[in-house]
């Protein structure tokens, strides 16, 4: 495991852009994200891959504190543009509200199934959930079963085709 302080680096400097009327005190972070194993001239070393982050604030703490704070923000900040985004929170499609309960709890239904597949194949992990919906669920296709057998008949040429007969091996496993 690696030394978490060595892992770290911090720094404060005072700087004054061009338009402002007073110089602010920045603070620095530069974090270690991981550690890969690279060659050079027939050596093979392991070397760290920093991340970078600087901070102008009112909040009077220091760098390290004040990544984990924007951190925190940032994580709910996306989740927040995510419900909004991609389970339609907020947009009323009918003037039923019982309807438009249904249809937000469904989307959320249909959200989570989307992370619960995309975690499973690395390839599709870093999908938006707009573009996983384009690709899989907003397909001209048919799902049949017979017996213990389930086929999918779809276009033969379609774009997504073999992602989609991949991801729903993948279902078929689980």
């Amino acid at each position: 495991m690696a030394d978490a302080k060595r892992d770290i680096a911090v720094c404060e400097f005072t700087y004054r852009a061009k338009g402002w009327k007073k110089a602010r005190t920045l603070r620095a972070i530069r974090t270690v994200r991981e550690y890969v194993e690279v060659g050079f001239l027939g050596r093979r070393e392991v070397v760290p891959v920093y991340q970078y982050a600087c901070y102008a604030s009112s909040y009077d703490k220091g760098a390290v504190e004040l990544h984990a704070l924007y951190r925190q923000r940032s994580v709910s900040e996306t989740w927040i543009e995510q419900v909004k985004g991609h389970t339609m929170a907020g947009g009323t499609l009918t003037n039923d509200f019982w309807a438009n309960d249904i249809l937000w709890q469904l989307a959320v239904l249909a959200y989570n199934v989307s992370v619960m597949l995309r975690r499973k194949k690395d390839r599709f992990k870093r999908q938006e959930h707009r573009t996983f919906m384009d690709w899989f669920v907003h397909v001209p296709a048919k799902i049949t079963r017979s017996g213990r057998r389930t086929e999918l008949k779809m276009y033969e040429s379609h774009f997504f085709r073999e992602d989609w007969e991949e991801l729903a091996g993948l279902s078929d496993a689980a």
